[in-house]
């Protein structure tokens, strides 16, 4: 969350690779970042992104065996928003298979869903071709 949030603040490239695993999701998040850092370029957000990050009490479900949801509260300058993702393990190593960045000026609500419908659940959403098309379609009609 604070190599993301980070990205965006400091307009620097980073990599996910480490934490995602999933190809589709990687590439979205690459892109997401890529838009968002181009939103905050021309100031169009709301909330304020940076490395200092204060985390409220984050919500913690153990949703079977080897899946996890978190969501975690947490404000940058008084904006504050919230970071969810599923986590699974994958061989004993800990992977992110779904998240979401849901702020209303946001990149992920425009094109996975507004916060209110946007569920995370499913550790193989990101292997619905459909869905996954569907999102990357939204994707290219965002003009920043």
């Amino acid at each position: 969350m604070n190599l993301y949030t980070g990205a965006i603040a400091e307009q620097n490239a980073v990599t996910f690779r480490n934490y995602i695993s999933n190809e589709n999701l990687l590439k979205f998040t690459n892109k997401m970042l890529e838009l968002e850092q181009r939103k905050e370029l021309k100031g169009e957000f709301s909330v304020v992104f940076g490395l200092e990050n204060k985390f409220a009490e984050a919500e913690f479900k153990q949703l079977d065996e080897n899946l996890y949801y978190v969501n975690l509260p947490f404000s940058n300058q008084g904006s504050g928003m919230s970071f969810k993702m599923l986590v699974q393990t994958e061989n004993k190593i800990l992977k992110i298979v779904d998240l979401y960045f849901g702020n209303k000026d946001g990149v992920d609500t425009i094109v996975t869903g507004h916060p209110a419908v946007r569920k995370l659940h499913d550790s193989k959403l990101w292997d619905d071709q459909e869905w996954v098309d569907g999102v990357f379609e939204k994707l290219e009609k965002i003009e920043i």
